[in-house]
């Protein structure tokens, strides 16, 4: 009777499937667009918004990551991770930003930024990160943002009081990720951000090497016709 029990019970144990840890080695690029979903927006964020100027407020003239969610999104440039058992570090291109998040639960959140550039520079609107898995997905919390903007095209903001939460996985080859923004005193309902990267055969991460930039573009484009080449 035993024997047939502890053979059943294995059979059950055997009958839901094993989910391991998704595997995110190698060089991924963003695939298409990144879907949102409708922002909603307290008083508060429509008037930062508002007070918003694209030419001289946007991080990006001076080389920093505005958020997270900018990071992420940017087009052409390449991300890769380093999975350890204690930690995961995820690389960008972009900035050449490293995040070393350690593994834990939220509660565990250091105060100190986990993203800063090869230069050693800490950059605190990126906040601070703790990752855990469960099942076939990473689980990554940020807390502690300094204000920046989640969209600089539009001057949606974050707050100190923002907590993201990136959910990453693999489907069909692709890497996906979720990225879920909560912050009452900016979003009346949480900003869902959906992106999609695909694999390269690349296996090095080149450096970005970014220098100070400016609109300058923009100005010319938007400028009036005056008859002369720009």
């Amino acid at each position: 009777m035993f024997e047939r029990m502890t053979l059943s019970l294995a059979a059950l144990l055997l009958s839901f499937p094993v989910h391991a840890e998704p595997d995110l080695s190698g060089i991924w690029m963003l695939a298409g667009r990144v879907t949102e979903s409708d922002v909603q927006l307290t008083d508060a964020a429509l008037r930062i918004q508002a007070e918003y100027d694209l030419l001289s407020d946007d991080p990006s003239l001076y080389c920093e990551p505005a958020s997270t969610s900018r990071v992420w999104a940017n087009p052409n440039v390449r991300i890769a991770f380093d999975q350890a058992p204690d930690r995961v570090e995820i690389s960008y291109e972009f900035y050449d930003l490293r995040r070393d998040i350690p593994l834990g639960v939220p509660a565990e959140i250091s105060g100190s930024p986990s993203t800063k550039n090869v230069a050693g520079t800490y950059f605190s609107k990126m906040g601070s990160s703790v990752a855990w898995y469960e099942g076939d997905h990473l689980l990554i919390e940020t807390r502690n943002h300094s204000p920046g903007y989640i969209r600089t095209s539009r001057g949606i903001p974050q707050s100190e009081n923002t907590v993201t939460t990136e959910k990453l996985w693999i489907e069909d080859g692709d890497l996906r990720l979720t990225l879920t923004y909560v912050d009452k005193t900016l979003f009346a309902a949480p900003f869902v951000l959906e992106h999609r990267f695909e694999k390269l055969k690349s296996t090095e991460l080149p450096l970005y090497n970014c220098t100070d930039a400016d609109y300058d573009w923009f100005e010319k484009l938007n400028a009036p016709a005056t008859g002369e080449s720009p």
